[in-house]
């Protein structure tokens, strides 16, 4: 109880503060933020007062100013944003796909990661020449190899499905 009193006497002075009053009345807290935002709009706006469309404005010109800066014009001109973030895609794909800056080309990507993924194949299953079902033919060789150094090579040739979590419960309890 002691504590629930504390933050309870806590929370309203902290209240009076943040509104500047004593006593709370339903909305004072809206108010105040309300006030408080547009003190600080008129402020970003350089003017006294906040008018409507003061924080539109505001937005605009600072989204403005940062696409300048991320292009490095002076001006602003329309679709500016666009064409650097495109700009930017493009020779990071390049960079990804080993070109040289400004070099990218359609299909690019789509090229880089097929190869990749073919690579990673080949090294997989140790073929150059993938065909369907290599994949599953190579995890289940590896599934045998892993059957027999775990169990045997006699338990492997006569492996039946449980016996490794036999094996592995035996281990663990020691029957």
């Amino acid at each position: 109880e002691l504590v629930r009193t504390a933050i309870i006497e806590d929370v309203k002075g902290k209240t009076s503060d943040f509104i500047g009053k004593e006593e709370y009345k339903v909305g004072d807290i809206s108010k105040e933020l309300d006030s408080r935002i547009k003190e600080e709009v008129a402020n970003l706006r350089g003017k006294d007062e906040y008018e409507l469309g003061d924080l539109s404005i505001a937005l605009d010109k600072m989204s403005k100013d940062f696409t300048m800066e991320l292009t490095g014009k002076d001006t602003y001109e329309a679709g500016d944003l666009s064409i650097e973030v495109d700009k930017r895609v493009k020779n990071a794909v390049a960079d990804f796909c080993g070109k040289e800056e400004g070099s990218y080309e359609f299909g690019d990507l789509s090229k880089e990661i097929d190869n990749r993924v073919r690579g990673r194949v080949a090294d997989f299953t140790g073929k150059d020449d993938y065909s369907f079902g290599d994949i599953t033919k190579e995890i289940e060789n590896k599934r045998r190899g892993w059957v027999k150094d775990y169990l045997g090579e006699e338990a492997a040739q006569n492996y039946e499905f449980g016996d490794i979590t036999k094996k592995a419960m035996a281990s663990f309890t020691g029957k």
